[in-house]
Parts: C-alpha cells; sequence; structure tokens
C-alpha cells in the first residue's frame, strides 16, 4: 500500500469502483472537506464563443441573432459594395460599435459583453438592419457529496 495518504485514497477508490472489496489500511484516511457550491458571481466569462454575420445581397443574414454574453460576433462583407455595422438605428446611432465602411472581403468583430438587444444598421443603406440577442450565461452550481 502506498505511504502517502492521497495515493491511498486514490487506490482505494479506484478498486472500489471496480468493485473490489476494501483492503485494511493502516494509513487513516485524509479528511475531506466540502467542494465549493457555487461558482463566485464575478467569475471570469471565457470570449471563446464566436458567431458570424454573412452581409450578402444588402442584408445581414441572419438578420437577428441570439448570442450569450461574452461572444465575439463577426461581421463579412460578401457585397461587391461599402457596408457598415453601426449600432442603433438609422437616425439615431447609439455610438456602442462602428466598423466604418468594409470592402467585400473586410470583416469587423465586437465582443459583447452585457445583456441586452443590439439593434445596428448599415449608415451607407439605412434598409440594412440587425439585431443582436444577447442573453446571460447562467451557471449553473455544481455540488459535490461525500459518499
Amino acid at each position: 500500500m502506498p505511504r502517502d495518504p492521497r495515493i491511498a485514497m486514490w487506490a482505494i477508490s479506484l478498486a472500489l469502483a471496480a468493485g473490489a472489496a476494501p483492503a485494511a489500511s493502516p494509513i487513516p484516511a485524509a479528511p475531506t472537506r466540502a467542494a465549493p457550491t457555487a461558482a463566485p458571481l464575478s467569475a471570469p466569462i471565457p470570449d471563446a464563443q464566436r458567431a458570424q454575420v454573412a452581409i450578402r445581397n444588402f442584408a445581414f443574414q441572419p438578420a437577428e441573432l441570439e448570442v450569450e454574453v461574452g461572444t465575439t460576433v463577426e461581421w463579412v462583407n460578401e457585397d461587391p459594395v461599402p457596408h457598415t455595422v453601426t449600432s442603433g438605428t438609422p437616425g439615431s446611432p447609439t455610438g456602442v460599435f462602428d466598423s466604418g465602411a468594409l470592402n467585400q472581403g473586410d470583416s469587423f468583430s465586437f465582443t459583447f459583453r452585457q445583456p441586452g438587444t443590439y439593434e445596428y444598421f448599415c449608415r451607407l443603406h439605412p434598409s440594412m438592419r440587425g439585431r443582436i440577442l444577447v442573453r446571460q450565461k447562467i451557471y449553473l452550481p455544481l455540488v459535490m457529496r461525500n459518499r
């Protein structure tokens, strides 16, 4: 039997999982501590999520996109004419993001860090409109019980 109590406990756990009866051990079991039940609310949000919107045929495709907080959305202009991706609505831009003129093949990215509804449009073609719905990521508590 290993002398390190942590290794001994691991070996016993492995044997129990395999269906073996625990062997007597002269080494006392290491004290156990309760695992945390939930992640702190201020935990950092990874920016691993990505989504894409194509600018094609004078339209944002998809015109409406639902993402989680922390998602980076990339708009790619596939049209042969310039377009913009400007937050807000025609006549009422919000200033949250603005790509400037995107030529064919150009792209613009923005990471949404707050939940909400983000309207956007093309300043050069105001009939082109889109919407990003950003929902709060839900963290479920991780509950572990000692058995």
